[in-house]
Parts: C-alpha cells; structure tokens; sequence
C-alpha cells in the first residue's frame, strides 16, 4: 500500500502499512544501517538507522525475511518488525546526548512520506522529498 500525501498520514497509518520483504540490508557510514522493503505492489520502502542500535545484528540475514506487523514501543522508542519466520527485527534509539543529535531512524514510504523518530521521544512526519532545512540531512 503506498501512502502518498503526507497531511493524512499518522505514525500508526504508517507502521500499519509497512508489510512485505526485506530485498536490501546494508552498511552505510558512519555505522548506518539501510533497509529495502518490497511490499505487496512491488514499491521499494526505505528503512535507515542512524542514532540507533539494532537487533539481530546480523543484518545481512534479514534480506529474503517478510516484515509481517511493525509497531513503536511509546515508551522506549524501539521499533519492532514482526518477521514472518517468528523473529523479530528491532531498532533501539540510542540515548540523546545534544540537542542536535541526528534521528534515530527514519523511514520513507514509496509516495514520498518520511517518518523520522528521535532524538529524544519524538516524530515526525513530512514530505521525504522536500528540501531539508534546519536539521540534520539524512
């Protein structure tokens, strides 16, 4: 299901939404983690980590893995992705340190619609493609 205008998109739309197979996992600098997910109508997703742990680690094991149910735990942060072999892939945000700190992860739906989280408990939603200002690029 693509989501393609922000202004009707929630955080709950959004992680309802994300569905389908993991076709890309890799590492970016510095530390960054980068996801493709495939869902449903063949359209890519975008999933990156950047303040932020993840589980399992071994990130290469999740390419041909079907994210079946993604939800935020409100308390922590973390993103979990129920895999369709039982597992689970999390995102933990790490601790805010600056004010300026970078988000923790962000995700990018095929339409255009960024959702970012972090740092600190909050997030935000906004067209992925309009040009940054006043905060860190991803």
């Amino acid at each position: 299901m693509t989501i393609v205008v922000a202004e009707k998109a929630s955080l709950a739309s959004l992680l309802r939404s994300l569905r389908g197979e993991i076709v890309s996992a890799r590492m970016g600098y510095p530390e960054v983690l980068h996801l493709k997910i495939r869902d449903s109508d063949g359209d890519l997703w975008r999933l990156a980590t950047q303040d932020a742990e993840w589980f399992p680690e071994d990130f290469v094991g999740l390419v041909g893995q079907e994210i079946e149910h993604a939800e935020i735990d409100e308390k922590t942060g973390e993103l979990h992705c129920n895999l369709a072999d039982g597992s689970v892939f999390a995102v933990q945000p790490a601790k805010q340190e600056a004010s300026d700190d970078p988000c923790n992860w962000e995700l990018i739906t095929p339409g255009g619609v960024g959702l970012e989280y972090g740092p600190g408990p909050r997030w935000q939603i906004s067209d992925a493609n309009a040009p940054v200002v006043g905060r860190n690029s991803h």
